[in-house]
């Protein structure tokens, strides 16, 4: 073969073989090499690990106030049963056994502090929701369960084991 035609041969040979990576791959431009996508691939994993240690880290934060509050909560309970003063007054006659005020017009156990009245062998009054109401804690009582919760946070705690149950 001549030259000239082992040229035209070779030119056709590489013109279908551009053709036929440009039916495969896409238009030259469009195509990308490996390499190039090896930066993309890195910044995703970059991104990832600073998702990933950014919700470790949120999930650390928020147990670790939730720890703080349930401690400020057993902690203001113990102060709580700690503290009550109760001082007589008004014709009202304090009684020594429960440290209640008593009325002897209606015969009543009264809670100075809030004025309900008080069942002096359970030491729980009624508030004017319902709700059992510790006369020393000033606490809400649940009888079914044993359980205080406090009015201004709503924690509930378990007074046996001094322990913050979570509400179901």
């Amino acid at each position: 073969m001549s030259d000239p035609d082992r040229t035209l041969i070779e030119s056709t040979r590489t013109h279908r073989e551009r053709l036929l990576a440009a039916l495969v791959h896409g238009s030259l431009t469009a195509r990308r090499k490996v390499t190039t996508n090896v930066p993309r691939l890195l910044g995703s994993f970059i991104i990832a690990a600073v998702l990933g240690l950014g919700c470790v880290g949120a999930g650390f934060v928020i147990g670790y106030l939730e720890q703080q509050r349930n401690e400020k909560a057993v902690t203001a309970f113990q102060e709580s049963l700690s503290s009550n003063p109760l001082e007589p007054g008004d014709g009202l006659v304090e009684d020594e056994e429960t440290g209640l005020l008593y009325d002897p017009e209606r015969e009543e156990y009264l809670d100075p502090e809030t004025g309900f009245v008080v069942d002096p062998d359970t030491m729980l009054a009624r508030d004017p929701q319902g709700r059992l109401v510790d006369t020393r804690t000033k606490w809400y009582y649940d009888p079914a369960s044993g359980h205080y919760t406090d009015p201004a946070t709503g924690v509930t705690i378990d007074p046996r084991t001094l322990t913050v149950v979570e509400e179901e």
